[in-house]
């Protein structure tokens, strides 16, 4: 993203938000987006009301999700990244129930984007 008249701050802003890695990406969308909700209809309406003014954003955590799914981390990291950073109780507490709420988060951003644009 070209960024040259932004103030010095926001530029910074910017390339550290961009140089975060999907691990990183994930976890604060996790914790800005999901803990402390009721619910995925919660989640689901928050979404929303973020792609109402943003969406970059959104792919951008759309884009982390993906690459962690695709490419998971070592044994027991996903349950302890929803259990801890999501703040989210799971049926199946393991790895692959996280797996599995991780992408149900994914589909949900696919259609809150597709419902914006």
């Amino acid at each position: 993203m070209e960024t040259p008249r932004l103030p010095e701050p926001l530029r910074a802003r910017i390339e550290a938000l961009a140089a975060r890695s999907p691990m990183e990406t994930v976890r604060d969308f996790l914790r800005g987006h999901v803990t402390d909700t009721a619910g995925l209809d919660e989640v689901h309406a928050n979404l929303r009301q973020v792609a109402q003014f943003d969406t970059v954003s959104l792919r951008q955590d759309l884009a982390a999700i993906e690459s962690v799914l695709a490419d998971p981390p070592s044994d027991g990291t996903l349950a302890r990244l929803v259990g801890w950073d999501a703040n989210w109780v799971l049926d199946d507490p393991s790895d692959s129930g996280a797996a599995a709420f991780l992408e149900a988060l994914a589909d949900l951003l696919r259609t809150v984007i597709d419902e914006t644009e």
